[in-house]
């Protein structure tokens, strides 16, 4: 038997990328996963996969830094499935690209609110769920551009960053009352995010979501006397 078996895991940018891969992993693990994103139609898509293939998903369509629209969505899943026990925060993009002087100011905010502010939210509206459960796990999807310098991703690095420095309090706020929180830090992924910047590396050398998405299963499945606090995955041949 899976050790997720039953558990409930939301999942945000989960219809596409690095999240419809960790849903459709944690499904196999006998997990109920609840998708949030904004395009109905890859949430959609991605649900009904999961659930042709004998796994149980739902979706619902929301801007992870719309407040109102996130804590429906929150509220929706607690109406479904009665617990929230899996947090994973994936959702994200890049929309300011380029050296800082040459950035719209009004993109590098939009990069930042969709990347961090989106974190913050999304974690703040599961987390009373699971403090009065005692029991729950948040990874969160970050980037090495959180933990290295690249030119031209100010507003990205920075949002990622704040992500980081946000994994490591909240984890010294709850690890003591039941809850485990994880980064996972990825160098270049092959997904649909490299249609947003500018350079683009090899896409062949790249990771797979499928990968992020294992290890991601492998963290959450640790035995209780084990964790993982953070983890830079990086393609075989590192920095890209």
């Amino acid at each position: 038997m899976s050790a997720l078996k039953g558990q409930v895991a939301v999942i945000t940018g989960g219809g596409r990328g690095i999240g419809a891969a960790i849903a459709h992993q944690l499904a196999q693990q006998d997990a109920i996963v609840f998708l949030i994103a904004r395009t109905q139609a890859q949430l959609q898509a991605t649900a009904d996969a999961i659930n042709q293939s004998g796994g149980r998903a739902h979706w619902y369509a929301a801007d992870v830094t719309d407040e109102t629209a996130m804590r429906e969505a929150v509220q929706e899943a607690l109406a479904l499935t009665g617990r929230i026990d899996i947090l994973v925060n994936n959702a994200g993009f890049i929309r300011a690209v380029g050296l800082i002087e040459q950035t719209n100011p009004e993109e590098w905010w939009q990069t930042v609110e969709g990347n961090l502010k989106g974190m913050y939210l999304t974690t703040r509206l599961v987390l009373p769920t699971m403090l009065e459960q005692g029991s729950g796990q948040i990874v969160n999807i970050l980037s090495i551009a959180g933990a290295r310098a690249f030119t031209g991703l100010s507003a990205y690095s920075c949002a990622k960053a704040g992500g980081l420095m946000l994994t490591r309090i909240l984890a010294k706020e709850v690890r003591k009352r039941g809850i485990r929180v994880s980064a996972v830090l990825p160098g270049a992924v092959d997904t649909d995010i490299w249609g947003e910047g500018g350079y683009v590396p090899d896409r062949s050398k790249m990771i797979r979501p499928e990968s992020v998405a294992q290890v991601v299963v492998n963290l959450l499945t640790l035995p209780p006397d084990a964790h993982v606090d953070e983890l830079i995955l990086l393609p075989q041949e590192g920095i890209l």
